[in-house]
């Protein structure tokens, strides 16, 4: 026997799922020699052909080849040629069919189209950590969805949760001495969201918020006057920029989210 093992991963994606599959494998087996050599993206029958006229002997090809036919047209080329095939999804997908009395797909790539999702989510969570509190007005053109509102009305959560649907998300304070950055009038209106909340909801929730951060005294943050002025003013600026305005009031964050989303869709389809 020779001393090093050949693994020929064979797939019709990345090839990723195999090679994790095989590290749990060859792990078990600390004194074997292996080198793993992966073709992805493999479609037809002719690629195969190459494949298996450069194997070396003392090989064994894993496969996970979601096209039924496909599949089996290198199990059937690897038995004339002599070579072992662990075929780790098909054994998975007839397992599966078995017990549940569904048919797969076997559509290839859905893996990769699964971790591109990931990805995607993880650039939007980062993005909504780079451009929240309007921390760089730059991040506003680039955004999918802009959310404004006066402080405390959830926009950073909303937005955390938005970034987790894929969407990239900035937001904005808004302050009646702060002038708006200039940014905000050159985004398209319909992805701009205005929130907006009852004062007397509002005055309770900066209160405890006060309280929670220790600050005792006669806070002009929570007292009414400052509060009015201040939804005054958002309602002012949405008027302006003509934006869709959300009543936050009786939402919890999750159906501010689902209700953002639904008109963005209504807007723009599917298109983040």
């Amino acid at each position: 026997m020779q001393d090093c093992l050949t693994i020929i991963i064979i797939s019709d994606s990345t090839g990723e799922t195999a090679n994790t599959y095989l590290k749990s494998v060859t792990t078990q087996f600390p004194d074997l020699e292996t080198r793993i050599i992966r073709r992805p993206d493999i479609r037809s029958e002719d690629e195969i052909d190459e494949i298996i006229k450069e194997i070396p002997e003392y090989s064994l090809i894993v496969q996970t080849i979601a096209d039924y036919d496909l599949a089996q047209y290198l199990r059937e080329l690897s038995i004339k040629n002599n070579i072992e095939v662990l075929d780790i999804l098909d054994f998975g997908i007839e397992k599966f069919e078995k017990i549940t009395g569904k048919k797969a797909v076997r559509v290839p790539g859905l893996t990769r189209a699964l971790s591109q999702d990931y990805f995607n989510m993880i650039e939007a969570i980062e993005f909504a950590i780079q451009y929240d509190d309007g921390k760089d007005p730059r991040g506003f053109l680039k955004s999918d969805i802009v959310l404004l509102g006066v402080s405390r009305t959830s926009k950073t959560p909303t937005t955390m949760i938005l970034s987790t649907k894929n969407y990239k998300v900035s937001n904005l304070p808004l302050v009646p001495e702060s002038r708006l950055p200039q940014e905000i009038f050159e985004v398209d209106p319909r992805r701009i969201i205005g929130l907006i909340i009852d004062p007397d909801k509002l005055a309770d929730i900066r209160e405890s918020r006060t309280l929670e951060l220790g600050l005792i005294g006669n806070s002009v943050y929570y007292k009414d006057q400052r509060i009015q002025a201040e939804l005054a003013y958002a309602k002012e600026v949405f008027r302006d920029l003509d934006c869709k305005v959300i009543d936050v009031t009786n939402n919890t964050i999750e159906q501010t989210a689902t209700e953002i989303e639904s008109y963005y869709k209504s807007q723009f389809g599917e298109e983040n």
